[in-house]
């Protein structure tokens, strides 16, 4: 992660095809958050093929908070949403640093909420959820979504034993301290990176901020069966992780031979360095 001129929260936003939408976004979340002690910032990650990244680059304005774009060309979007916010992670320089969608189900105004534990020094990971007493999912297109919606919330808890602390793990608004991912290799598969970041991140307390996840501002969902079976696929990949870690914690610790010296020539080629195209808008 960039720690060059770091700011107390990033705001990463990943985008697709959200023109309708990010101008009313940066209203709300200017609203709630100027004048937050040590500065914030917006990362677009933006996989648009309208003209979203000219709408973003519109939006700054002199005194506003530090806005940047990414902009991934068609054939250069790996990992899909999960890979554009772990591209975003890269270069936030927020010492928390909290995700959500531009299309406004997720309402800016929770968001003080979401990021207050994490900058107070009460949760390295806090997610929004949607399930928790006070939480609702009015967003969600159909009985038959929120049946999806809920047995996927049932697995992930089952399978993924790292997930259970949070009462929505496959939630898109969430937080944490940059320290969370930290020398840690993430490998997102799609939509669900809160599951992600809380199976592979390095964090010892969770908070849950419950929300009410809103209809979609304009546009339409990019959800859809493709996405659903990438999440099971993650899902999956999870599980494995979580079975192997917990073997590894019961095996005995190896009996470590000395080692004789042995005379190795250390020098390697250097390692290219690869440059993210990052627009710092004014």
């Amino acid at each position: 992660m960039s720690t060059r001129g770091l700011c107390a929260l990033s705001v990463v936003v990943p985008t697709r095809n959200e023109a309708p939408n990010v101008a009313v976004l940066m209203v709300r979340l200017s609203a709630v958050l100027d004048g937050l002690s040590g500065g914030w910032e917006v990362v677009f990650v933006d996989d648009s093929d309208d003209n979203t990244p000219e709408v973003v680059r519109s939006l700054s304005r002199p005194g506003g908070p530090d806005m940047r774009l990414l902009h991934r060309e068609p054939g250069s979007r790996p990992g899909g949403l999960g890979g554009a916010l772990q591209e975003g992670f890269a270069i936030a320089r927020g010492q928390v640093i909290a995700v959500m969608d531009a299309d406004l189900q997720h309402p800016p105004e929770v968001l003080p909420n979401v990021v207050a534990p994490v900058l107070a020094g009460s949760a390295d990971l806090v997610g929004g959820s949607r399930y928790g007493r006070d939480g609702a999912n009015n967003g969600l297109d159909g009985r038959w979504r929120r049946v999806v919606s809920r047995g996927s919330l049932w697995l992930s808890h089952c399978l993924v034993p790292s997930t259970r602390p949070l009462e929505d793990p496959g939630s898109g608004l969430f937080a944490f301290r940059r320290s969370v991912l930290e020398g840690v290799q993430l490998r997102p598969d799609g939509y669900k990176m809160l599951m992600e970041v809380a199976t592979r991140g390095h964090w010892h307390t969770v908070a849950n901020v419950n929300y009410t996840f809103a209809e979609r501002y304009a546009g339409n969902s990019n959800a859809g069966l493709r996405q659903g079976l990438v999440f099971f696929r993650h899902l999956v990949r999870l599980a494995v992780v979580c079975r192997r870690r917990e073997r590894e914690s019961k095996r005995p610790g190896p009996t470590v031979a000395p080692t004789p010296t042995v005379d190795i020539d250390l020098t390697t080629p250097p390692v290219p360095t690869v440059q993210a195209a990052v627009i710092n808008l004014p």
